[in-house]
């Protein structure tokens, strides 16, 4: 009797797994998006370490699948460099400074959808910056030391598309005192004090200016009250390139010199 109960509890235990996994499927068919699959790009981070590019991209329950397509900016010739489920991928060991598009695909059955628009995303030599992120004003980085900086600046053929980074750093200046930024820029051909470079700096309500090589930019505080006083550094583009494809990473350091009184 004992015997015959316990065959009867794993007939219990087969049939209601069985029931589950049934129901599971069930459910994945009566409730599962309807939609097409929708069109995505990338994100495509290229400065977290060299010659790798770091992809992602949104979960689509409409999706079967994602192909992840990757070509040379200047050739459309696409090679598919991942398939599969996931949502992110990490392209490794990049031809040094080149420029790659990438797009990404999806299947829902058999019906193949082509991504519309690319990331765009490059190999170089150098990661970011301990400053970073500091893209914008308010995530300005307080200079009071000496900081290593780069600027990625980037060309592609492909729909003429530019990324020209620049750096934001902020200054404290006493009253009636004179705060003197200096900025030198890596590997120049001529690195003679006062030698241009390819770097412009502005201060937060002004016009920008050229940037000499270790040449101080004052910022004068004539008021009576301690003030912070914004700046942002960037490529001088048209000194980089004439064309549209080109890949360039400006490595230069920014320091506060000396704060003193101002006349």
């Amino acid at each position: 009797m004992k015997k015959n109960k316990n065959v009867l509890k794993l007939i219990i235990v087969y049939v209601c797994m069985l029931n589950s996994c049934y129901n599971n499927a069930f459910n994945e068919i009566l409730f599962r998006n309807i939609n097409d699959p929708f069109d995505d790009v990338p994100k495509a981070d290229s400065l977290s370490k060299e010659h790798t590019v770091y992809l992602s991209w949104q979960e689509d329950d409409a999706a079967d699948k994602y192909y992840l397509m990757r070509s040379f900016d200047n050739t459309r010739n696409w090679d598919c460099i991942y398939t599969g489920n996931e949502t992110s991928f990490i392209d490794k060991e990049l031809e040094d400074n080149t420029n790659y598009i990438y797009r990404l695909d999806k299947t829902r059955g058999t019906t193949y959808f082509a991504g519309k628009d690319y990331a765009f995303g490059w190999s170089s030599g150098t990661i970011r910056d301990s400053s970073e992120p500091n893209d914008v004003p308010e995530k300005a980085a307080f200079l009071e030391y000496d900081r290593i900086c780069n600027l990625p600046c980037v060309g592609f053929v492909t729909d003429n598309k530019e990324i020209n980074d620049e750096d934001w750093f902020y200054v404290i200046v006493p009253p009636m005192r004179q705060a003197d930024i200096i900025v030198g820029q890596h590997n120049l051909e001529n690195t003679a004090f006062g030698t241009g470079t390819n770097l412009r700096i502005q201060l937060l309500g002004l016009d920008s200016q050229p940037i000499s090589h270790q040449v101080p930019y004052p910022i004068k505080n004539t008021g009576y009250e301690t003030q912070k006083y914004y700046f942002k550094i960037f490529p001088e583009r048209t000194l980089l390139s004439s064309g549209n494809s080109f890949c360039t990473v400006i490595e230069y350091t920014v320091s506060l010199n000396q704060i003193i009184k101002y006349q």
